[in-house]
């Protein structure tokens, strides 16, 4: 009886050590999926951007690309080409929608080309495992050449970065888009649009 006491005892001790040693990695595995301060002190996005592992400062840009370009790209996005509507706010992905874009390319290489070739022509709904094409030229399809461009240096830049670390980089882009986007009213409104006999559907 008292081998067994002890031996229940040693168990008990080895839980509570294991649980006290483990509970700082826990913590920060818990942390990881959030953002890292982003400049100018403002307060990190409340969405998951899934880009802690990114690194912490952009590559050696791409002949022709500037910081500038990278910021107009950024307003485009959030603006006249409605990216933000499918690839989420913080370009964190939307379901059903479009995808992540902050942690990886799924359909273009990181080339500033290759992005802004896939920007240029879209992608069928047959390819894009979502309900919705990927329409071409951004979300109304009436993006010129040039706005193509910058909205595929932002991406560029978003897509192998955490956070944006250039001057005119926001820590969040909330106040860039139409009130509602972030309850993914924008989304479902293009949905709508877009996919026939979508109006009878449950939202």
């Amino acid at each position: 009886m008292s081998a067994t006491i002890t031996n229940r005892r040693r168990r008990t001790a080895a839980i509570v050590l294991l649980v006290s040693l483990g509970g700082p990695t826990l913590a920060a595995a818990g942390a990881q999926g959030e953002h890292t301060q982003r400049p100018g002190g403002s307060r990190p996005p409340s969405v998951n951007t899934h880009d802690t592992l990114q690194p912490g400062q952009l590559p050696p840009l791409p002949s022709g690309m500037t910081i500038a370009a990278i910021v107009r790209g950024d307003s485009i996005y959030h603006g006249a080409g409605n990216c933000f509507a499918c690839h989420g706010i913080e370009a964190e992905g939307m379901p059903g929608a479009g995808d992540a874009i902050t942690v990886s390319m799924n359909w273009a290489q990181y080339e500033w080309n290759s992005i802004d070739s896939l920007i240029d022509n879209g992608i069928p709904q047959t390819l894009t495992r979502s309900p919705m094409m990927m329409p071409p030229r951004g979300g109304k399809s009436n993006l010129t050449d040039e706005q193509v461009r910058m909205v595929a240096a932002y991406v560029w830049a978003i897509s192998q970065t955490r956070g944006e670390p250039w001057p005119g980089g926001h820590s969040s882009h909330t106040s860039m888009v139409p009130e509602g986007a972030a309850a993914g009213t924008a989304t479902r409104a293009l949905v709508k649009a877009r996919v026939p006999g979508s109006e009878g559907r449950p939202r």
